[in-house]
């Protein structure tokens, strides 16, 4: 049974009753909840220049059962708004629905399962109009995005036929009167993280550096239901479901249009962009993995050839103590010895080794590695100037602006084509 069959299969529910535009090719989802300003973002939405196929947005206003009643009440009166919106800005190719899940059962209720039950309706509408190959798209209701937002979306996917998905391009609002002085101070140094952690992973030469933010990516259905959806994790649902996709191949960096993520402190979720602003706006500081821990996993793949041709075990390689440990723990030696076997020459044997070796192993590695003195974290400003990539500065907001103008500098750049793999 096709990916798309089975999954369709597995969750065959439908949420909304209308049925959609036989053009529909692009539906953005939008999880809710506590939101003060998600008009503003579906105002953004809908001042986007519109492309030739239906475009459809999907808002899930959601809660637990044990949340207080004031947020009872505060998104119970945010959907009827959301719904009035909705109702006034809706034609056939631009359609906006609203949906209201209270009360969700705690031990699954948050941001994943939220995402996952409206883009499990994204896929299913898309696949009501034979459309396998439209465009589902994460994003938050606290955010914006440029003018151009469906129409580069649009344009990309046509333009790139094998693409899977894609990153697309963000940028906090760092200077303003909205936040203090502080906020954007805090801001600033998390999304310059964000850019050094993608930035110090390509010095490895993995393919998994791209950046996974909820609120700025899109795929294509048919991968979606590849990948068995989006994840239901309650923090980090975005990291974990896009580590799959990427692992599929075909998957870019999308700069030709800009998603505008909140600079706000949040703590609606237990890690994550909002509860790290808040942490940071009180140290005035933030730490990031260590230069040199990246430099270890760069000595891993720079000996991919030598452990294809069996001339060096992988437990043998003159890696960290702490790194050859979590290798052995791996079993990392058999797992060499099966790829090597079902894989008769190099490339399809490192294109098999960067897939079992992927996001998620690279990032218990940096863990394991910064608890110990040799390599722990440091200031992402120290961090950012180790790199060597942009010039050199001690100002948050100028290395920001730097590194962004570096990491938007190719349009569709960075595919994890299955070469690259």
């Amino acid at each position: 049974m096709r990916a798309v069959e089975k999954y369709l299969k597995q969750h065959p529910l439908a949420l909304i009753d209308t049925p959609p535009n036989v053009k529909l090719g692009i539906i953005v989802t939008i999880p809710a909840f506590n939101e003060a300003e998600a008009i503003k973002s579906l105002e953004s939405l809908l001042a986007c220049t519109k492309t030739e196929t239906a475009i459809e947005i999907i808002v899930n206003v959601n809660f637990s059962e044990e949340v207080a009643d004031e947020s009872k009440h505060f998104n119970k009166v945010s959907y009827r708004i959301l719904k009035q919106f909705a109702k006034q800005n809706s034609n056939e190719q631009f359609k906006i629905h609203v949906l209201y899940f209270p009360n969700q059962d705690a031990k699954k209720a948050g941001v994943g399962w939220a995402r996952k039950q409206i883009m499990d309706e994204a896929f299913r509408r898309l696949l009501s109009v034979n459309n396998e190959n439209g465009i589902i798209t994460g994003f938050d209701a606290d955010s914006t995005c440029r003018t151009n937002y469906f129409i580069e979306l649009e344009k990309f996917f046509n333009e790139k036929p094998k693409a899977k998905a894609c990153s697309i391009k963000f940028e906090h609002k760092i200077e303003g009167e909205k936040y203090s002085a502080n906020i954007y101070h805090a801001i600033a140094l998390y999304e310059l993280h964000l850019r050094y952690f993608i930035n110090a992973q390509k010095l490895t030469g993995t393919p998994y550096a791209f950046q996974t933010v909820g609120s700025s990516f899109a795929v294509r259905a048919v991968y979606y239901a590849q990948v068995n959806g989006m994840s239901p994790k309650k923090a980090g649902e975005d990291f974990y479901f896009l580590q799959k996709i990427i692992a599929l191949g075909e998957f870019y960096q999308l700069n030709t249009s800009c998603v505008y993520p909140s600079s706000r402190i949040s703590n609606r979720v237990g890690f994550g962009t909002g509860p790290s602003v808040g942490e940071i706006s009180k140290t005035g500081e933030k730490l990031s993995y260590n230069l040199k821990s990246f430099l270890e996993l760069k000595k891993l793949y720079d000996q991919l050839p030598s452990i294809y041709e069996n001339k060096i075990d992988i437990e043998d390689l003159p890696l960290d103590a702490l790194f050859i440990s979590y290798l052995k723990k791996q079993n990392a030696k058999q797992v060499v010895q099966n790829l090597r076997r079902n894989n008769k020459d190099f490339t399809k044997f490192r294109m098999a080794f960067l897939q079992w070796f992927g996001g998620f192993q690279i990032l218990k590695v940096l863990n394991i590695l910064a608890s110990s003195e040799a390599y722990k974290y440091t200031d992402i400003i120290e961090s950012v100037n180790q790199l060597k990539i942009i010039k050199e500065s001690n100002n948050v907001f100028e290395l920001l602006k730097q590194i962004r103008i570096l990491d938007a500098s190719e349009d569709y750049s960075g595919s994890s084509s299955s070469s690259s793999l």
